[in-house]
């Protein structure tokens, strides 16, 4: 069997960097080389003479991941895997290999679509009620849409605001499947039909995250603003689960509020038959900030951690986390076949835990950033600094030489015990709390075990407030 320091060694190669690099030059098309290759593995393009050296390479792959051959090629044929194939290439090829990985260009682009939203959700990081006046046209979402291609970017997940309540969404979601984007839609899921449901997927969407913060549907009207909004989203859901193709995620942020009610979301999730259940951080960001109160303990989001890794590893439901945590909790408690959970997907076997390391957790500023509804750049959804304009800039050159994002992929510069914690490469904390706590984007995470002093500050500073003491 291949070993994880065999790969680490491999990668780490001059060689092997430097054909990287000749890998990740640009054709015409404006495709990299590595895409025609595995495009040509996976039967979508014929094979030339420069391919076969590399192809000869490739298939020795399923040997070394121990995979079927049938389904290397099966995701070679998929445009948005050979786009994450290509970004993983370039990066290597450019920065080295990093714990965590650096990566060229954003990996994940979160695009809220709009500020306009039909509900008021007490949390909502991007205080939404009515579409900005300056929000981007049809003409300059597509263009964008354009930028993000030729970025190399491999997902776009459209949030809001509630992306579904603008007319642009389905042209431009439609737009980004043909260019070869993966496309996901974060919604609130009260709009969503089953015509909804089934145009969502003829234009290519391939997630639904519909949230639900509540088994109760009173509990969850009165957090989302309006009675009857439980009823309408767990529709959306089973609208959405009945269209074959479509993968379903349920969303929950938990809080004081529901803390208690961990079991019966599972319960909930898993009777729904969604394909997935997530537990959203809570930020202090936008409407959250007049809730700060109602946050979780370290110990309580331990608890919550533990639940969700044990609802995994029994197989009853892919449980995920945007809590960059849940990496570093699955690491200490991972069996001996070592399955590491992490913010979208799993990983198995010997090179498990390796390969959490190189995602590393957080990913604001170094795998992702985030684009509001009037073309402004940022790190993160949940982190209002804005760092760019994509009316004014190429997002090449914002995701480049942004102080900010610079900073942000220098886990060693940031403070308290999240600069020197031994699992700061699989996890690094959410930034963005660190950020709505403390003003400091390279500030402790208060919510970790590990940084019990900032949480002990924090409580201090946090007397009972009302809108007017906190804005």
């Amino acid at each position: 069997m291949i070993k994880a320091e065999q790969v680490r060694s491999f990668l780490g190669n001059r060689f092997v960097q430097w054909n990287l690099k000749k890998l990740s030059k640009k054709s015409e098309d404006g495709r990299m080389l590595i895409d025609h290759v595995f495009a040509a593995y996976g039967n979508q393009e014929k094979v030339k003479f420069k391919y076969i050296p590399y192809l000869f390479i490739i298939s020795f792959l399923p040997v070394v991941l121990k995979v079927k051959r049938s389904k290397l090629v099966k995701a070679a044929s998929v445009p948005y895997y050979r786009r994450a194939i290509s970004n993983v290439a370039q990066s290597v090829a450019e920065f080295g290999l990093k714990e965590p990985q650096v990566f060229s260009s954003p990996v994940l682009t979160v695009w809220n679509f709009t500020n306009a939203c039909n509900l008021s959700c007490k949390h909502c990081y991007q205080d939404a009620h009515k579409a900005l006046l300056d929000e981007l046209s049809l003409k300059e979402r597509l263009a964008v849409v354009d930028e993000l291609d030729r970025n190399n970017v491999t997902s776009i997940a459209f949030s809001g605001g509630e992306p579904l309540i603008h007319k642009d969404f389905w042209p431009v979601a439609e737009y980004a499947h043909q260019k070869g984007i993966h496309t996901s839609v974060a919604t609130n899921g009260t709009l969503i039909t089953r015509e909804v449901a089934a145009r969502l997927k003829d234009v290519g969407v391939e997630y639904v995250e519909i949230s639900i913060d509540s088994a109760k549907p009173e509990v969850h009207d009165d957090f989302r603003g309006g009675a009857g909004n439980w009823l309408r989203s767990a529709e959306g859901i089973k609208n959405c689960v009945e269209v074959d193709g479509l993968t379903v995620g349920m969303a929950t942020t938990v809080t004081r509020n529901n803390y208690d009610e961990l079991d019966d979301l599972i319960e909930l999730a898993k009777n729904w038959k969604v394909d997935s259940f997530y537990v959203f951080n809570f930020i202090p960001a936008g409407r959250g900030k007049f809730i700060v109160n109602d946050d979780l303990t370290p110990d309580m989001r331990e608890a919550v951690l533990k639940k969700l890794h044990e609802t995994f590893l029994a197989k009853e439901l892919f449980t995920f986390s945007t809590c960059p945590q849940y990496g570093r909790y699955c690491y200490e408690n991972a069996p001996d076949n070592a399955i590491i959970n992490s913010h979208y997907f799993y990983f198995q076997g010997q090179q498990a835990k390796m390969l959490a390391d190189y995602v590393g957790g957080c990913g604001a500023g170094r795998l992702y950033c985030a684009i509001q509804p009037n073309g402004k750049v940022s790190p993160c959804v949940f982190m209002p600094i804005e760092v760019g304009d994509l009316r004014k800039e190429k997002l090449a050159d914002i995701w480049r030489n942004s102080e900010v994002m610079l900073r942000l992929r220098d886990r060693e510069a940031m403070t308290e015990h999240c600069g020197v914690c031994e699992h700061r490469s699989m996890c690094g904390g959410c930034r963005a709390r660190a950020y709505g706590y403390f003003g400091d984007y390279m500030g402790p995470d208060p919510g970790c075990k590990y940084n019990i002093r900032a949480w002990e500050e924090l409580v201090k500073m946090q007397e009972p407030m009302d809108e007017q003491e906190i804005s």
